[in-house]
């Protein structure tokens, strides 16, 4: 990769965490975790910085330095799969998250949830048109990726808890 197009990505990775620090910062539930030592700028830019694990996803439109609005719904709930799809790897095959990626994948639990349960409250309003079939695939597979890595941690504490007793 050259310096211009290193570069380049650095940029659009800042400008995409600081954008989605706006869009998450506005979710009550969103705000309701970060009580410990982590902070929203650190969870955004861990988030960004996974979204272009790959290079820069297709699915993300270019954007402008200059431009200081959030993100859409829908475009935040990309960014939150692409994250947690990958810490789920992580988590399985690795076994230990940092306290930012433990929230990324509690925040993109709690999106999904919110989106899907909007669009159940209000189902004349813009939060329908904005959860479109892909949108509310997404939610399912962040919810799906949510239960999975609980069962598994709850297999992990009973194998750890169940090891001393069988002496």
């Amino acid at each position: 990769m050259t310096l211009r197009r290193s570069l380049g990505q650095q940029w659009s990775k800042s400008i995409l965490a600081h954008r989605l620090a706006l869009t998450l910062r506005s979710s009550e539930k969103v705000q309701q975790l970060f009580g410990g030592a982590t902070s929203l700028p650190t969870v955004t830019n861990t988030i960004s910085a996974l979204v272009f694990v790959e290079g820069e996803p297709v699915w993300l439109p270019p954007m402008a330095a200059d431009e200081q609005s959030p993100l859409t719904n829908e475009l935040a709930l990309h960014c939150l799969f692409a994250a947690s799809r990958l810490l789920f790897v992580k988590e399985i095959e690795q076994g230990e998250l940092n306290q930012s990626e433990h929230l990324v994948l509690a925040i993109g639990y709690q999106w999904s949830q919110s989106l899907v349960k909007d669009a159940a409250d209000q189902p004349n309003s813009d939060v329908t048109e904005q959860l479109n079939d892909d949108a509310k695939q997404l939610c399912n597979l962040l919810q799906t990726i949510n239960t999975q890595l609980e069962k598994v941690r709850t297999e992990k504490r009973q194998s750890s808890r169940n090891m001393g007793s069988y002496r």
